[in-house]
């Protein structure tokens, strides 16, 4: 197995890169200077993720960039409408609870049962399709 030259350990074994989809290898080169003990800590966290120093890299900072894109204003109403949908079922389950005790106290079902069960299914069906949007949407 190759060992790798720069900067490392002359025992330590060269890791390959990962390819890209569809089997390519990144062709861009982007050099940056780092003092010892930065890359010392880069190497060792890329050590502990099983990654090369530049995949680490490359995924750090990929992640970070997602991180700091700015809120798309869907998703900020997609939460709202998903907490909206949580109360809803909520105070369904609340509603039911309160019938089925009726029920069992008089022995009978209650008129609104019917209705309240349509009402929940609708619900549902827009939560699911609310989740469904916002996973779309999610990077």
């Amino acid at each position: 197995m190759a060992t790798s030259k720069r900067g490392s350990d002359e025992s330590e074994p060269l890791r390959r890169r990962a390819k890209l989809d569809g089997g390519r290898r990144r062709e861009r080169e982007l050099r940056i200077r780092v003092c010892d003990q930065e890359y010392e800590e880069i190497r060792e966290a890329a050590t502990r993720a099983g990654l090369a120093c530049s995949a680490f890299v490359v995924r750090t900072v990929r992640t970070s960039i997602r991180e700091q894109q700015p809120l798309d204003g869907a998703l900020v109403a997609l939460h709202a409408e998903l907490r909206n949908t949580s109360r809803q079922v909520n105070a369904v389950g609340v509603n039911l609870n309160q019938l089925v005790r009726h029920a069992n106290t008089y022995n009978e079902v209650p008129e609104s049962v019917p209705w309240l069960a349509a009402y929940c299914f609708q619900v549902v069906r827009r939560a699911e399709a609310v989740i469904v949007d916002l996973g779309r949407r999610l990077p």
